[in-house]
This record gives structure tokens, C-alpha cells and sequence, in this order.
């Protein structure tokens, strides 16, 4: 074996056996464990475990940028993180500091330029006048909510869409086909859907994760909890748009009439109010499940 070589192997095992960075994998191990415990407790709360399972996507983005870091560290000082007491320390140290970076970097990134980058793929247009009356409606419920007014614009396809795009340019957009598809109180539940997912920042996290997954393709923990998060936002933006409506039977119907009909275009996949896929790597919850607890949100609403 090569000297470089030798020295890149001591290095990587003085690394990786010193207590300083086995008690980060231990923190981060144990942090994520917590999180996945109390999800798992909380069956029935959409927005704790909304927020359980986001808190856990991020460590693990947090922990293989750690990981990446450490790797070239340690390479790139090797005769230093080998043979010097202060080695290992400051390697562990600016590999911490780098992935912070790094994940602060591309967030910054997704939420200045991802949204135009859809918005310049759909190009979609302004509401004309006979439409005016879904930027009423938007306005309204974004003062309900407590929000600032987005702009509602419409694509020019005849497949059904309704999705937000948040960030610096943030917009609700509906296709052509969903509006002649829905009724105007389900178009009404779309678009409070969609301004749940605007109000919980899920339109940047879709594109962040959806990002950070092609970035970490040999992570498991990303290939089966980014489309857990992506579920549980879906249950938490259709509870949130029920109960801010109080028309839960409506979103419902609606999520049917979009079951029944063509699918939307792939580059809407993952970002669309209903996609395709099945079972544990399905972005999207099933139809059934999203219908039932929004009937039975809409009895315990009419039961008051």
C-alpha cells in the first residue's frame, strides 16, 4: 500500500474512533430516534407529526452532509487528522460547519430561484375578469388566515392541477381542467389547500427534498421518509383547508373527481393537490384515506 494511501486509512480511523465524532453520530442517532418514537406515539396529530418527521428528514441531510464533510477532511488533511492531536478536532469542527453551510446554501437557493423555474415551465397567466372572483375568494382567506395575498394564476392545460409554488415568487396555480372539472366550492377547498401548504412553507420543502434526494440517491432513510413528510403535509393541508372552509365534504369530493380523471403532467408530480403512486414511496396518501377523514371531519364539524 501506498504511503498516501496508509496515511488517508490512519487518518479516516483516528477520525472515526475518536470520542468527538462518535458522540455526533451518537447525538444525531439519537435525536433522530426520539423523533421517529414520538411520531409513531402521536397517530392521529397532523401537525406534530408533520413536524416530527420534517425535523428527521433534516437530520438526516444534516448527517450525511456531516458524513460527506468528514470524508473529505480527512483526505484532504490526512497527515494532519493521522498525526496531530489537534487533527481530528478541527476536521470534526469544519465538517459540522460545512454541512450547516451547505444545507443554508442550497436552502437560500430553492427558495430564490425554484419557483420561477416552475412558473417559467407552466407559464401561466393572469385570472381574467369572469375569474376575478378566486382572487376575491383568496384574499379573504388569506386575511382568515392570517396571510399575505398570493397571486392566483391559471395554466392552460386540460389536465386537472392545483399546486402552490412558494419561495420568493410564491403562487397558487390552477389548470383549465380543474376549473371546468370542480364545482366552485371544490375549486374553493382546492385553493384553501393549497394555501395550507403556502402557510406550512410545504411548497419549498417539496422542492428542497425533492432536491436534496437526487443529491443523497444512495441515502435509505431519504427513499422512505421523504415520501412519508410529503404524506403527512397532504393529511395536514386537507385538514387545514376543511377546517378553515368548513367544507371538508367538498374537498372530498373533489379529491374523487380528480381520482377519476386523466392524471397530471409529470412534471407536476409530487407538487399537484393528487398524483399518482402507490404505498410507502408515494408522495400522495391514498384517495380513500384522504376522503374518509375528511367525511368524518366534515360530521364532527356539522355535529357542533
Amino acid at each position: 500500500m501506498s504511503e498516501p494511501l496508509e496515511t488517508v486509512f490512519e487518518a479516516l480511523g483516528a477520525y472515526w474512533s475518536s470520542p468527538l465524532t462518535l458522540s455526533i453520530v451518537a447525538v444525531c442517532a439519537t435525536a433522530m430516534g426520539t423523533l421517529l418514537y414520538v411520531f409513531l406515539s402521536n397517530a392521529r396529530n397532523a401537525k406534530l407529526r408533520v413536524s416530527l418527521l420534517t425535523g428527521f428528514y433534516v437530520l438526516t441531510v444534516f448527517f450525511w452532509a456531516y458524513v460527506a464533510a468528514s470524508l473529505f477532511f480527512c483526505i484532504a488533511n490526512a497527515g494532519r487528522v493521522a498525526y496531530t492531536t489537534m487533527g481530528v478536532r478541527d476536521a470534526a469542527a469544519m465538517a459540522v460547519l460545512l454541512a450547516l453551510a451547505a444545507s443554508l446554501i442550497l436552502s437560500y437557493l430553492v427558495w430564490r430561484f425554484a419557483a420561477r423555474r416552475v412558473l417559467n415551465k407552466l407559464a401561466p397567466r393572469p385570472l381574467r375578469d369572469d375569474e376575478r372572483w378566486i382572487s376575491e375568494y383568496v384574499t379573504r382567506l388569506a386575511k382568515f388566515e392570517d396571510m399575505k395575498p398570493v397571486p392566483v394564476l391559471v395554466v392552460e392545460r386540460s389536465e386537472p392541477i392545483a399546486m402552490a409554488v412558494g419561495g420568493k415568487h410564491a403562487a397558487v396555480l390552477l389548470s383549465q381542467g380543474l376549473l371546468k372539472l370542480l364545482d366552485r366550492e371544490e375549486v374553493e377547498t382546492a385553493i384553501a389547500h393549497e394555501l395550507m401548504h403556502l402557510k406550512h412553507h410545504d411548497a419549498e420543502f417539496k422542492v428542497f427534498s425533492t432536491l436534496f434526494s437526487r443529491i443523497l440517491f444512495f441515502d435509505p432513510f431519504s427513499k422512505f421518509f421523504d415520501p412519508a413528510v410529503h404524506r403527512e403535509r397532504e393529511y395536514l393541508a386537507d385538514e387545514m383547508s376543511g377546517r378553515s372552509t368548513g367544507k371538508p365534504a367538498a374537498l372530498a369530493t373533489a379529491l374523487l373527481k380528480l381520482a377519476d380523471h386523466e392524471s397530471p403532467p409529470r412534471s407536476t408530480w409530487g407538487l399537484s393537490i393528487y398524483g399518482q403512486g402507490k404505498g410507502i414511496f408515494s408522495r400522495y396518501p391514498p384517495v380513500r384515506e384522504r376522503v374518509q377523514r375528511l367525511l368524518l371531519l366534515s360530521e364532527l364539524i356539522t355535529s357542533k
